[in-house]
């Protein structure tokens, strides 16, 4: 609305000031046209304080000091002061970029900031956290109303996708206090992941280097994980994770922490056969044997080609025992061969019991 106001201004300036240039080039034909000329002029500078009529808080450039700034020059230098202004503030609002101390501070905040957003490698942790939510759910099911009101902001702390669902939950509870909390507590976490990847994709474009890129694309796996995003944002959101690892793959050739989590992402997208080919090709690593094949079992999973999973596994069992430093993929290389001896128990004492049947 204020722009609207000031382009009258000046609409109402232009027709005032030129009414003024010709009434003082015909001042010979008519005595009053000089006074008419002059009192046109000062309408001119007018008009900016008239049709703009700031409020106490309007905003302060074009609303209060770029009409009264106008105003000054069109009535001191009459037609040069209103085409000097005229210019002035088309340059600076079009032009030129503004660039002040917000977007300094801006700049200098968004460089400073540390992103947290990789997954937790402490297992128990993460076990603390999931454990968390069942109490939640069952005091949500409650009539407590402070107890609610809690638990709704302990699930906004913990923000991970099983949260995110009781608080979708929460928003046809019966009463309205928590369903305000609770669209207020997903208002929250979405308000800080496009923080988030606001601050990343600012690093990426400034930067372009590989940290910056897997720091982006860790913020957009980590918000299409979260349970937030519908399924069309969520698919976008894989395919922009996936591209920008496959950058910083591409700028670090020999990170192998990047190249895992671009295959990661890719599972996560459906984009099985790039995935498999980055497991396939790093299977005689040492270092990457055993994510690399848990790899490929997940994938077979994924496609439900459990005959290829089964074939998998087998190779899997029957290799020497494979280390990692990663404890989720520790922990389910362990599930795998304590279910294979669990299995090869259980076989060993159906036989005896048959054996001892038949004696």
């Amino acid at each position: 609305m204020a722009r609207l106001r000031l382009l009258g201004a000046f609409t109402a300036s232009y027709l005032f000031e030129g009414g003024a240039v010709w009434l003082y080039l015909n001042r010979d034909s008519v005595d009053w046209y000089i006074y008419a000329a002059f009192a046109a002029h000062l309408l001119c500078g007018l008009s900016f304080v008239l049709f703009t009529a700031p409020k106490p808080r309007a905003l302060p450039g074009i609303a209060f000091y770029y009409p009264r700034i106008a105003g000054l020059f069109s009535f001191f230098l009459p037609l040069i002061g209103l085409i000097g202004v005229t210019v002035t503030l088309f340059s600076a609002r079009v032009v030129m970029k503004s660039y002040g101390l917000a977007e300094d501070y801006k700049e200098k905040a968004y460089e400073r900031a540390v992103l947290d957003i990789d997954l937790p490698t402490d297992v128990t942790e993460f076990l603390y956290d999931e454990v968390d939510i069942h109490p939640i759910a069952d005091i949500l099911s409650g009539d407590d109303m402070e107890m609610k009101r809690g638990a709704v902001n302990l699930l906004r702390r913990i923000g991970s996708a099983e949260a995110v669902s009781l608080l979708r939950k929460s928003l046809s509870d019966e009463s309205a206090e928590v369903r305000f909390y609770a669209h207020t507590a997903l208002t929250r976490l979405e308000e800080d992941y496009a923080d988030a990847l606001d601050k990343a994709k600012f690093r990426a474009e400034r930067y372009d280097s590989p940290q910056s890129h897997a720091e982006l694309a860790s913020t957009y796996r980590n918000y299409a994980r979260s349970g937030l995003p519908e399924v069309n944002m969520q698919v976008r959101s894989m395919a922009q994770s996936c591209e920008h690892w496959r950058v910083a793959v591409s700028k670090d050739e020999g990170n192998k922490d990047y190249l895992m989590r671009l295959a990661e992402s890719c599972v996560e997208s459906r984009e099985f056969s790039e995935a498999l080919h980055i497991y396939r090709a790093n299977l005689n690593d040492p270092d990457l044997e055993m994510e690399s094949r848990l790899g490929i079992c997940r994938i077979y999973f994924e496609m439900g080609n459990f005959i290829a999973l089964f074939q998998e596994v087998e190779q899997l069992r029957s290799r020497p025992e494979l280390k990692s430093t990663d404890p989720f993929k520790t922990l389910i290389y362990n599930f795998w061969m304590e279910n294979n001896s669990t299995e090869q128990q259980t076989a060993t004492e159906n036989f005896d019991e048959v054996d001892y049947e038949f004696r």
